[in-house]
């Protein structure tokens, strides 16, 4: 008897595109923790995303159905949501592996007279967090575990009520495609909310998904600029810069300042389920 549909292994499918990626921050703990240290030497303040705001909108109407009064997250980042759960709930607790990351939060939480803000310096795998907390929260905070199903084993054994994790991923726009089919070997975001799904899937968990839409303005200052910025993706010295030019040129558009923007879509996937033991 087979009640579940048999699907490829969605956590060994993860592990392998974690486990061939070619940047060393999700291998090597101090160069990940390097990253955020000069990414949070260059925040100067609070300043979410603006998807996130469509995101949070989305959730508050979950997170009140569900009595959340304290939340654990994993990997906050910028704090795009964190304050947000601070004045949601009583308690917010955060564990990262940058003690820079947590400097920032526990200093805009401060600013912002959010001062129920705790947090946990120590890597998510390595965390027994004692208790459980109304609401474990992960937002793009997943590109180092390589084992998914075991990360969200741990996010649902956390949890007394209600757990989301998400992402924000997208298709590549025309020209990234066509820049690949010139020979540039590009590299682009693989990640995205199907493996979320997939994984819980199998984990016995019928999860809820929102895909929620969203575009950004890509803009650089001259055509130079233009080639170098998306010409990163591509494997060095394997695009010829006339032919990206050519390429580039043809989807960006030259405003009367003088620059070149292009709108790319993106969406976010947010996933949330209740914990098996309390469903």
């Amino acid at each position: 008897m087979r009640e579940r549909v048999k699907l490829p292994d969605f956590n060994r499918l993860w592990a392998d595109r974690v486990e061939r990626s070619t940047s060393p921050r999700l291998a090597d703990d101090e160069t990940e923790r390097e990253f955020w240290r000069t990414f949070m030497g260059r925040k100067s303040g609070y300043a979410p995303d603006a998807s996130s705001r469509r995101v949070l909108e989305r959730l508050l109407p979950v997170f009140r159905e569900h009595a959340v009064e304290t939340a654990l997250e994993l990997g906050p980042g910028w704090g795009n949501y964190t304050l947000d759960l601070a004045r949601l709930c009583r308690e917010v607790a955060c564990v990262d592996i940058s003690r820079d990351v947590l400097d920032f939060i526990l200093r805009i939480g401060e600013e912002q007279g959010c001062r129920n803000i705790r947090t946990f310096h120590e890597k998510w795998e390595d965390f027994v967090p004692g208790r459980t907390y109304d609401l474990v929260f992960g937002y793009n905070c997943f590109y180092r575990q390589a084992d998914l199903a075991g990360c969200f084993a741990r996010m649902d054994a956390a949890a007394g009520k209600l757990c989301v994790a998400g992402m924000n991923t997208g298709l590549a726009p025309a020209w990234v495609r066509e820049l690949d089919a010139a020979g540039g070997r590009v590299s682009w975001e693989w990640k995205d909310y199907i493996y979320f799904v997939g994984v819980l899937y199998q984990m016995g968990i019928d999860a809820n998904v929102v895909i929620l839409p969203f575009e950004k303005e890509l803009c650089y200052p001259d055509a130079d600029a233009l080639v170098r910025g998306e010409c990163a993706r591509c494997a060095p010295g394997c695009v010829d810069p006339e032919t990206a030019r050519e390429i580039l040129c043809r989807h960006f558009t030259r405003g009367p300042d003088g620059c070149w923007r292009a709108a790319a879509a993106y969406r976010s996937g947010v996933v949330w389920w209740t914990p098996a033991a309390r469903g």
